[in-house]
């Protein structure tokens, strides 16, 4: 090489040196807030500085649960709730697994005074369904002080449904019941992975709200709770709250500040960016509004949890193993 090509090739890697220095300072510089109109997204300590309540431990009965299922601890007419009875029978592997449970059981409420030994009621599904799901949701949606169960339920040729279950009957005598329905995913293999609960529309009754089909063009939908049935009423493109094979369901939360209706915070398709989704108007009649917009993260979303002592906030584990605080601005 002569000495004019090796001046030249100095003077490159001097500038291509500079370049790099320059581009990590700007990346240095960059806010560690992120605010987008309705939504502010700020770095976070482990679990956004929160200590994690200490989880009950579950009855001796829960212990043949469905593996890597959660106990359900509930508050009014259900002590318990979980899910059993594991089975191959649908070999989906949404949830990492080709296992699913056949069955679903609750122990029931008994009063501080009681000696009577708690009653288990269980609930069993035929051959050609099974509860494709990890978790067990308790809520009082219909607010009449009994819980209501709400569960992921998969058909062997109709695919995913949100399947609402409760107690009927009397004392120890109760059966477990289905209540309401969501029409299905469509199709073998097709699922759909719930978001919560909340009066969506503002008609003073609970909504149920889920991501349809959260791997293959995902659709959050709001239902209205009107047994038998779960009738869909909003639906908005570009969501999911699942990572294929992944047994972390949560990945979406509802968000409220003091007067205003509820606001689904959400993944788009990538798992990398925030949607921030609250239903305007009346009933079938609303529309989405994004309150801000769609905000891009370093990485792959992994989980989001609610901040119950701070209404309004989630916390946001990312893949980088990081994490971002949510908050609600209005």
């Amino acid at each position: 090489m002569s000495p004019f090509q090796l001046k030249i090739t100095s003077h490159f890697n001097q500038l291509r040196r500079f370049r790099a220095s320059a581009l990590l300072l700007a990346l240095a510089a960059l806010p560690a807030v992120s605010t987008a109109m309705g939504l502010m997204v700020d770095l976070a300590t482990p679990n956004c500085g929160t200590t994690l309540a200490a989880q009950a431990e579950p009855p001796p009965a829960a212990a043949q649960r469905l593996a890597g299922s959660k106990a359900a601890q509930g508050q009014r007419d259900i002590a318990w709730a979980w899910l059993g009875s594991p089975t191959s029978r649908y070999p989906h592997t949404a949830l990492g697994s080709r296992f699913h449970a056949g069955s679903l059981h609750v122990l029931l409420a008994r009063s501080a005074a009681s000696t009577s030994p708690p009653v288990e009621v269980i609930y069993r599904l035929p051959i050609n369904r099974v509860f494709e799901d990890l978790l067990v949701r308790l809520v009082d949606l219909d607010r009449d002080g009994r819980d209501e169960i709400i569960v992921i339920e998969a058909d062997a040729l109709r695919g995913a449904s949100v399947t609402v279950l409760g107690l009927s009957g009397s004392g120890d005598a109760q059966t477990l019941v289905e209540l309401a329905r969501s029409p299905s995913a469509g199709s073998t293999f097709r699922w759909l992975n719930p978001v919560g609960v909340a009066d969506f529309d503002g008609d003073g009754k609970l909504d149920v709200a889920a991501v349809i089909t959260p791997h293959i063009g995902g659709e959050l939908t709001l239902y209205h709770y009107r047994p038998p049935l779960l009738v869909p009423y909003a639906k908005a493109m570009d969501t999911s709250n699942h990572l294929m094979g992944a047994p972390e369901q949560q990945l979406s939360v509802v968000l409220q500040k003091s007067g205003q209706r509820p606001t689904v915070i959400v993944p788009d398709m990538s798992l990398k960016a925030l949607h921030a989704l609250r239903w305007e108007g009346n009933g079938p009649a609303g529309k989405f509004k994004e309150l801000a917009d769609v905000i891009a993260l370093p990485a792959r979303i992994e989980r989001i949890t609610l901040m119950p002592s701070a209404p309004g906030t989630a916390c946001v584990l990312l893949a980088d193993t990081t994490w971002r605080r949510v908050t609600l601005l209005h």
